[in-house]
């Protein structure tokens, strides 16, 4: 089981709510980096890797709540040893709603997912999890995001767990 999800969203709900400084609502982009832990049914098709991409998404904003929509594209080296494989591109579709927590704004993220390999058949899966943002200076945001991701074929029930760091622009 892994706890980073669950660690992560204690540390936050743990942090005092402050009145936003800055307005997150709107339209943002931006470029993020992490990796990845691929847990495979059988064991034996394990792997992990790096991932650099670009996210883009829309804030809305109503009773204290921030919700939206984003877009997120990944070049991967997830490496699957086993099988002499990689999966060479992520492409997400997310829907975020958070509440302002700390300085920034704390999210539940869920979606769906493209995975695609030259070497294996693509997947398609879902994926949850949780994200914090935080903006600073008068454009700017820098945060986390941690994502559960889950393929389910004939043969396999594939997992993969994602961590990024984000640094993006708020129009």
């Amino acid at each position: 089981m892994n706890l980073k999800p669950l660690l992560i969203g204690a540390m936050m709900a743990g942090l005092p709510a402050t009145v936003m400084a800055q307005d997150v609502t709107g339209a943002y982009f931006g470029i993020a980096a992490g990796g990845s832990d691929i847990d495979v049914n059988s064991g034996a098709l394990d792997g992990d890797g790096p991932s650099v991409g670009i996210y883009a998404g829309y804030n809305f904003a109503a009773n204290g709540v921030i919700y939206g929509g984003e877009f997120d594209f990944d070049s991967n080296q997830y490496e699957v040893p086993a099988a002499g494989a990689t999966v060479d591109y992520a492409t997400r579709l997310k829907a975020r709603v958070g509440v302002p927590v700390g300085p920034g704004v704390a999210y539940g993220v869920g979606g769906f997912i493209l995975a695609t390999s030259d070497q294996l058949d693509d997947g398609r899966g879902y994926l949850y999890g949780v994200a914090y943002d935080m903006p600073f200076g008068d454009s700017y945001h820098v945060g986390a995001e941690i994502l559960q991701h889950e393929f389910d074929d004939d043969v396999l029930e594939v997992g993969v767990t994602t961590f990024k760091v984000r640094v993006g622009f708020n129009f």
